[in-house]
């Protein structure tokens, strides 16, 4: 899985907007004994906003932490933090020096700068993560990520649905969620962007499946899976003219009602004739074959995972029936199990059941875009975010499952799909959630989205010069939003009317008879 530090969603703030889990409080540091002896390093990427003359701005990864105010003492605290300079050499230099303006003591921001809830600097023998002058922070990052739940590893096989049926019922109808907890490839490009040519995901989702043939003949049902804040939906619509959406009706399928009340509504605008089912896509409240074509974009991570244990692989017998259930699926699509598997694996079991629901609801002919993050190889694991665990896709698995059922399938990564240009330029997204933090402070409106740096020009103006650390990635750059992790199944169910055969000679067509 590749590093995601640089898209961790938890450095923009909404604390009167979203109801986030607040991180696991760390004590600060005790500058005494040992920990003086310890090297310094500030975090290689942080973003500072130059206030004013003598203010600097700096944004602590937990966001329930107000922003660290500086002065230029302060300041040449923090540049001193450079892999040379010990805890003690600092403590000597800066502990009784006032900082910033809010008037607390070098001191003060040494015992906490290098907790995970600031992670501002780290301190310790060598630099976490790797070289000592290309420090990922793996291991901060990942602190502040088991601490927004209180547990580390697997949550249980009912915390998805949970979190998703209940807890975000007490979300507000803005991008605050997608913002702040499930930043989605999707929501990042749901306005035009330059990376991608001027469109949006959505608008360039569409003209990828109309190259397809996929609108040709027009599907009469189409139904998209969990639609987030219902950009999605709006964009496809804009793509094509009335005419080419006429005789269509829009599903929006969704777990959280207010999420679904956001979809319907902005398919509306998108000119769909649409309505709204509020189920789990685990288990369609469809007839057979009643669909044309389904649309599911970045959920199968939010699906059923079941953790298994060694006994349980090796013998097939399941402690539960959801445990059971799992391994039947593993012995009906032979999947391989390595001959001394690990303690304990999770398994995708929401996934395959999802596909399996595809399998029956799709008309003979029927379609399916499905995109996630993933795996290749091995058992999925755990990914930390606010409030809740999402987990790897293992495509081995679930392509095995696919064909078993019977579909035809095409695999390839979201930018081969998309056809993006691998190196166009893009604000590291820490960075942009850093941003909206300093313009929330002073009351300027900032999207979170994908940014090139004309459009950060654009956005900010007279304050991009006063913003200190800013990088841009490649966008085939894991460092950005590890994209080439994010997978594309494209799936057709046989048995439709076969297309007309033909063939073109002197402008003419002609037709096959067969």
């Amino acid at each position: 899985m590749a590093d995601r530090s640089c898209r961790l969603p938890v450095l923009s703030t909404k604390k009167l907007l979203v109801m986030k889990p607040a991180a696991a409080v760390h004590p600060p540091w005790s500058l005494t004994g040992e920990a003086l002896s310890l090297l310094a390093w500030h975090m290689p990427d942080l973003v500072a906003y130059h206030y004013h003359l003598d203010e600097w701005w700096f944004a602590p990864l937990d966001d329930n932490l107000p922003l660290i105010r500086l002065n230029r003492t302060g300041l040449d605290m923090l540049k001193a933090m450079n892999g040379h300079t010990t805890v003690g050499m600092l403590v000597e230099q800066y502990g009784t020096k006032i900082c910033g303006p809010d008037g607390q003591p070098g001191s003060w921001h040494l015992e906490r700068w290098a907790t995970p809830n600031y992670s501002l600097c780290y301190f310790g023998t060598d630099p976490p993560g790797g070289h000592r002058h290309n420090a990922k922070w793996d291991i901060l990052l990942q602190q502040i990520r088991e601490g927004w739940s209180g547990q580390d590893g697997f949550e249980g096989e009912e915390h998805l649905e949970s979190f998703h049926h209940h807890e975000l019922a007490q979300s507000k109808e803005d991008d605050s969620h997608f913002d702040l907890i499930e930043t989605t490839v999707s929501h990042l490009f749901r306005e035009p962007s330059e990376a991608l040519t001027g469109l949006t995901y959505g608008r360039l989702l569409m003209r990828q499946l109309r190259r397809l043939g996929w609108f040709s003949p027009k599907p009469k049902i189409l139904l998209e899976i969990g639609g987030g804040l219902g950009y999605l939906a709006q964009e496809l619509g804009k793509d094509l003219l009335p005419f080419e959406k006429q005789g269509i009706t829009y599903l929006s399928l969704d777990i959280t009602q207010l999420f679904l009340t956001l979809q319907v509504t902005r398919a509306k605008a998108g000119g769909w004739h649409v309505s709204g089912t509020r189920a789990n896509a685990e288990s369609f409240p469809f007839v057979d074959h009643s669909i044309d074509l389904v649309i599911d974009n970045e959920n199968m991570a939010d699906m059923t995972p079941v953790k298994l244990s060694k006994k349980e692989l090796t013998s097939g017998v399941g402690e539960t029936a959801q445990h059971q259930e799992a391994l039947d699926w593993i012995r009906r699509l032979r999947l391989p199990i390595e001959q001394n598997p690990p303690e304990s694996v999770i398994f995708n079991l929401g996934p395959i059941r999802f596909v399996a629901e595809l399998w029956r609801v799709l008309k003979p002919g029927g379609r399916a875009f499905l995109t996630e993050f993933g795996i290749e190889t091995g058992w999925p694991a755990p990914v930390k975010l606010p409030g809740h665990t999402e987990y790897e896709v293992q495509y081995s698995h679930l392509r095995q499952a696919v064909r078993w059922l019977g579909f035809q399938e095409r695999y390839l990564s979201l930018p081969q799909f998309l056809g993006l240009k691998s190196d166009t330029k893009v604000l590291c997204t820490g960075a942009t959630y850093t941003i909206q933090r300093f313009c929330q402070a002073i009351n300027k409106p900032f999207a979170v989205r994908a940014y090139t740096e004309k459009e950060l020009q654009l956005a900010l103006e007279d304050m991009l010069p006063k913003l200190q650390g800013l990088h841009y990635h490649d966008l085939s750059d894991p460092a950005w939003f590890g994209l080439q992790d994010f997978k594309v199944l494209l799936l057709e169910k046989p048995g439709g009317t076969p297309k007309a055969q033909f063939t073109e000679s002197n402008g003419y067509r002609w037709y096959s008879q067969k």
